[in-house]
């Protein structure tokens, strides 16, 4: 089975560089620059996964997954939230639910796959 993540970022190089990074490794690939496509895109393809920017046009990435928690075909998706600003900041906004996680950018490749084979077995992924 080929994991489906689904990825929201508005800055153009962080979304071609996971694009390209997650593609590479096998994973089919949706992407979105907004909130309000990524509540849509997530309800149309019930990706394994989704990697959604804080700050984007639209919504934040917290009031549409806020949205995702409310339809009963996204709300058990997991989400590796990803932002420049530091977790204590994002602590009050950030939801308190073990299928999420945060990542400070810049990214670390390596770290976010960590986080990928952490979360894709909640999203209903089976290598």
């Amino acid at each position: 089975m080929i994991a489906q993540i689904l990825i929201a970022e508005d800055n153009p190089d962080i979304l071609s560089l996971l694009n390209d990074h997650l593609t590479s490794l096998g994973n089919r690939v949706i992407v979105v620059s907004d909130g309000f496509q990524l509540a849509q895109k997530a309800a149309e393809h019930r990706p394994h996964l989704i990697i959604s920017d804080i700050q984007m046009p639209g919504a934040y990435g917290s009031s549409a997954y806020q949205v995702l928690q409310k339809d009963p075909s996204t709300r058990d998706i997991p989400v590796i939230f990803i932002s420049a600003h530091s977790y204590e900041k994002l602590a009050k906004i950030l939801p308190n639910d073990p299928k999420t996680r945060f990542i400070q950018k810049p990214l670390s490749l390596d770290k976010l796959g960590e986080l990928i084979k952490e979360l894709l077995p909640l999203g209903g992924y089976c290598p």
